[in-house]
């Protein structure tokens, strides 16, 4: 297994993850003041980045599948 690759993959996780809770913060912030159109920007912004977490997350999973297959 690639452990600089797996690692560069987890700091990306890590960074993705700090974006996202960011994002969130800021939704609660726009949904409290009403603001429709900036909430459902975010939302959308919210969704990209998550969907970069999910592809991280698949490519971790078929190192380790690949690991596995090997034993």
């Amino acid at each position: 297994m690639d452990h600089n690759q797996l690692e560069q993959l987890g700091d990306q996780l890590r960074g993705i993850g700090h974006i996202r809770r960011q994002l969130v913060e800021q939704i609660f912030q726009e949904v409290n003041e009403g603001d429709q159109h900036t909430s459902k920007e975010l939302y959308s912004e919210l969704s990209e980045i998550s969907d970069q977490a999910i592809d991280i997350i698949k490519r971790q999973k078929q190192m380790f599948d690949e690991e596995l297959k090997k034993m």
